[in-house]
């Protein structure tokens, strides 16, 4: 089984407000995430929450009645992504297979580019690419969760042990690499989407 953790516990500094309810045509960023997990089979992701958004995110997947996607709070964002990854980890079964690490800030990634990151070797850390650029969603297989888990809270996986080198996935999808974390990007991808 596959599954994903939608990382949402950002203080949304840059953009004035939480970047997962940001809309763009019509669509938050999180509700667009989440469409797209749906067309590949993962109905119920991890969202990592932490103050001082989270309740509002939260009250939000409540409204939508969503498919109980598992919430989980980080108690200390200021940690950096990686706690929340952690958290995340730490809240998934074992019998998953692995796990999609996807930033909210990243809502267009392609459907095909998440089926693509799927349908690569399930046991190596997977990074699509554009250009010469690794970009969001990753995938972390099972294997590798205790080792993520065990780095510093503030550290990042390019910290991971090197024994297995990750596999990087070229992709036709430069929304791999656009973060949407300013007014002026999310504008920008306004006008992308309309091209």
């Amino acid at each position: 089984m596959n599954q994903a953790l939608l990382l949402c516990a950002g203080e949304s500094t840059r953009m004035g407000q939480p970047k997962a309810l940001c809309r763009l045509a019509n669509e938050t960023l999180l509700g667009r995430i989440l469409t797209t997990l749906r067309e590949v089979g993962i109905e119920s992701p991890c969202v990592i929450l932490a103050a001082p958004h989270g309740s509002e995110i939260a009250a939000w997947l409540t409204s939508r009645g969503l498919t109980a996607p598992h919430l989980v709070w980080n108690p200390e964002p200021s940690d950096g992504m990686l706690s929340s990854m952690q958290c995340g980890l730490q809240a998934l079964p074992p019998s998953v297979a692995g796990t999609l690490l996807w930033p909210v800030d990243l809502p267009l990634v392609a459907v095909s580019t998440v089926r693509r990151m799927l349908q690569a070797d399930a046991e190596r850390l997977v990074i699509p690419t554009f250009g010469a650029r690794g970009g969001h969603p990753v995938w972390l297989p099972q294997s590798r969760f205790a080792a993520v888990l065990a780095l510093p809270r503030r550290a990042s996986l390019r910290e991971l042990p090197k024994s297995q080198p990750p596999l990087r996935v070229p992709v036709d999808d430069p929304e791999v690499l656009e973060d949407l974390d300013t007014p002026e990007a999310l504008a920008q991808a306004e006008l992308r989407l309309r091209r």
